[in-house]
């Protein structure tokens, strides 16, 4: 047998009897709550194991799991059997210990899961009439409003390259020789360098020229007029850019026909959000608020 000094020397064993020492000082500190035989019992069965399994994968759809657990084997039910217990009986001691009051973490996980469980549900009723979308049309014509779309080719000219003369002159010397030749739309990949995005633009807005040219472009774009002219040069971050600009479109209202889908899609989505702050409005009143001198907020709200 070890003498005691040597034992008390191994820091394992050191290690543990101070943590005994927290756990007994925390335990009279914190009045510890009492579990009765029941609390005490964890029942292991099918429904159980085909929740935790759900909890576990974050998504509750019971008939997927369920058939996902009647194809396990034995042994592998028995190991989740295993996992679930352990985790059961750590979470019950935290209980017991009080150690899920007070903390604002545990607090917003209990929170959310609330709400994955309310978003989770289907929004009741039957599909959006025809009248419910055009109402919501009418309503939010700015949501559906149209960006100015262009199209347009061009002939670039890398700034990362010397051409004859310099890039600038090069580039004028080229934009006068593609409108003495009257260059069309489809010959513009005859000409210029390779450009890293797209040659042709069909019905493209402003901001996604923007992200693909910059700024500078777009908004030298915006000042040109449709024809068969090319124009330019344009700078961009890449670097110089003729254009030959064949339409472009003015901001708008869109029909009501062309942007039904997304009506619809919006209608369904508001109807879901209103009928899961119901259910959680419906969860708030079955509890009795006592407001202590603070102020009461109006009827509807909060």
């Amino acid at each position: 047998m070890l003498p005691l000094k040597r034992v008390f020397r191994d820091p394992l064993i050191r290690f543990l009897l101070l943590g005994g020492a927290l756990f007994a000082g925390y335990s009279l500190i914190h009045q510890r709550d009492t579990l009765d035989d029941e609390g005490r019992t964890i029942v292991v069965d099918r429904d159980a194991l085909v929740t935790f399994m759900q909890y576990r994968a974050s998504a509750f759809e019971p008939e997927y799991f369920e058939a996902q657990f009647d194809a396990m084997p034995d042994a592998q039910k028995a190991a989740l059997a295993s996992e679930f217990v352990r985790e059961e009986a750590m979470a019950r001691e935290a209980r017991a210990l009080g150690l899920d009051r007070a903390d604002y973490v545990i607090r917003r996980r209990l929170v959310q899961k609330i709400e994955y469980l309310v978003a989770g549900t289907d929004a009741p009723g039957d599909p959006p009439a025809e009248a419910e979308l055009r109402d919501w049309f009418e309503g939010h014509k700015d949501q559906y409003r149209q960006d100015e779309e262009f199209t347009f080719t061009h002939v670039f000219i890398d700034a990362e390259r010397q051409h004859q003369g310099g890039n600038d002159a090069y580039a004028r010397d080229l934009l006068a020789s593609l409108n003495a030749r009257g260059a069309a739309f489809e010959e513009a990949t005859a000409f210029g360098d390779r450009f890293p995005y797209q040659q042709n633009y069909i019905g493209r807005s402003a901001r996604f020229i923007s992200n693909q040219f910059g700024g500078e472009f777009a908004e030298e774009l915006t000042r040109l007029s449709p024809g068969k002219t090319w124009q330019g040069p344009l700078r961009s971050q890449f670097g110089y850019h003729l254009v030959l600009l064949t339409r472009r479109s003015d901001p708008g209202e869109p029909a009501f026909e062309k942007v039904r889908d997304a009506v619809l899609a919006d209608v369904t989505e508001e109807r879901r959000r209103d009928a899961h702050e119901a259910l959680i409005d419906d969860l708030v009143d079955q509890y009795r608020v006592a407001y202590d001198q603070i102020p009461q907020p109006a009827p509807g709200v909060g």
